[in-house]
């Protein structure tokens, strides 16, 4: 009965089952109700094929986060190809905002590597990430106040606040 359907329904979009239903759940967003409506078949086969091709929405999302997870640890690998976290430190022991940066670079190629370790969700891995992108901003606060760009950075950030506290 699924195939006839399948049949019938490939032959009326002119496409492959796999491509509607992509239309369908991803790019329209339909509940299961809907996409079977729009395709004139029963919920349940509906249901069948979203889970077949895993575009139910908790079952896209979790998919979209193992892709991300990936390349995020792909691109960390290739940061850190010639990093080495036991190099000696230029500027350990200063009071200076070099000796700062250096410390929040090292910091955040440790936490990198940490992340780039772990291959299973986990608590950790969201403390990994809210760490790896704490030291990202610090790092970003600390380059433009080297450029005398943070106030500027700060005030425009407050003119927007104050434009929308103030309507």
């Amino acid at each position: 009965m699924e195939t006839d359907y399948k049949g019938l329904v490939e032959k009326k979009f002119g496409k492959s089952l796999k491509e509607i239903m992509y239309e369908i759940c991803i790019e329209k967003g339909l509940e299961k109700w809907d996409g079977a409506e729009l395709l004139g078949v029963p919920v349940e086969t509906f249901a069948a094929w979203r889970s077949k091709f895993r575009f139910g929405p908790l079952q896209w999302r979790a998919d979209q986060a193992a892709i991300l997870r990936k390349k995020n640890i792909e691109k960390y690998n290739e940061e850190l190809l010639n990093s080495d976290l036991n190099r000696v430190f230029i500027h350990k022991g200063e009071r200076t905002i070099e000796s700062f940066k250096e410390i929040i670079e090292r910091m955040l190629e440790l936490a990198k590597t940490k992340r780039s370790k772990h291959s299973e969700v986990s608590l950790d891995e969201i403390s990994i990430l809210m760490k790896i992108g704490i030291l990202e901003n610090t790092l970003e606060y600390i380059n433009d106040f080297e450029k005398n760009k943070l106030h500027e950075k700060f005030e425009r950030e407050l003119e927007l606040y104050t434009s929308f506290t103030h309507k």
